[in-house]
């Protein structure tokens, strides 16, 4: 569980300037060079949703966050009525605390969250949803991986869908990274039944409700199966669509540290404990009982 008293929240922040090193501007993601922006056609675009949580986790990404949140500015007000930009910072050790800070300064549609320590994936999005005030949720990571042009495919099922979850058509990662996550999907199709062909892509939409039966126990890499494995036990619909991966341009990627995948081993064996003795009247993570 997530020690909440461990937890800053910041919407604003001091007015102390970056140092100048740490306010570069570097090269466009590959989705700001494209000749042509992602458009579905005339016949499938959807209407905008009405409102829209849109939650960033990051983890030293001081070189990523800027581009991906400015970006994200852009193209949310074509996707969204309302909407909110949620940056939780899990204790980066570079400048991503600050920058996320500075943003949040420049936006009331921007907010951060600080965990005072790094807590782990699954931490950091129970804190952004807890945090979530519309009606959909989305995720995605903070590296330029993604284009957030395509969120528009995802929000076009989301009438339909409980949960519309993103699958990378070409994985743009390490052979040792992609080998690790095929080999992960195969183990949870094994042990959960759970049919969803890209469990860890970091693209995904929910709405609301999912979450006040969903709970979220993991800390760490575990997290997308566990949330995937609930509400495929309460009977959620889920949709996948493909989407564009992108290499990764900055930073180190964590998800292929032994101690991360060793983690999410044990968490997977304590889930499918779990998931036998779920109630359907099983409370989730934004019912109000489980909040106080």
């Amino acid at each position: 569980m997530i020690d909440l008293s461990r937890v800053i929240r910041s919407r604003r922040s001091s007015n102390v300037p970056l140092p100048r090193s740490w306010r570069w501007r570097s090269q466009p993601f590959p989705y700001e060079q494209k000749k042509e922006p992602f458009l579905p056609g005339n016949e499938d675009l959807p209407q905008k949703c009405a409102s829209l949580s849109v939650i960033f986790p990051a983890f030293n990404e001081e070189q990523n966050i800027r581009t991906i949140i400015e970006f994200a500015q852009r193209v949310l007000p074509n996707l969204a009525e309302t909407w909110e930009i949620i940056l939780v910072d899990d204790g980066s050790q570079d400048a991503t605390r600050a920058i996320c800070d500075e943003l949040a300064a420049l936006d009331d549609q921007v907010q951060t969250i600080h965990h005072s320590s790094n807590l782990g994936y699954g931490a950091v999005l129970k804190s952004g949803i807890i945090a979530a005030k519309h009606d959909l949720i989305f995720f995605t990571d903070s590296d330029g991986q993604f284009d957030l042009n395509e969120l528009r495919q995802l929000i076009r099922w989301s009438n339909e869908y409980h949960i519309v979850a993103g699958y990378r058509g070409k994985r743009r990662d390490s052979f040792y990274r992609s080998l690790n996550a095929f080999g992960w999907n195969a183990l949870v199709r094994l042990v959960l039944g759970l049919k969803v062909r890209d469990i860890d892509c970091a693209f995904k939409l929910f709405h609301r409700e999912v979450f006040s039966h969903v709970q979220i126990r993991s800390v760490g890499a575990m997290v997308n199966t566990e949330i995937l494995a609930q509400a495929t036990r309460f009977g959620m619909r889920i949709h996948e669509v493909e989407v564009t991966h992108f290499p990764r341009r900055y930073g180190k990627a964590s998800g292929a540290n032994i101690r991360v995948i060793l983690k999410a081993l044990r968490e997977l064996v304590r889930l499918r404990h779990d998931l036998r003795r779920v109630p359907q009247a099983h409370r989730g993570l934004t019912s109000p009982l489980h909040r106080k």
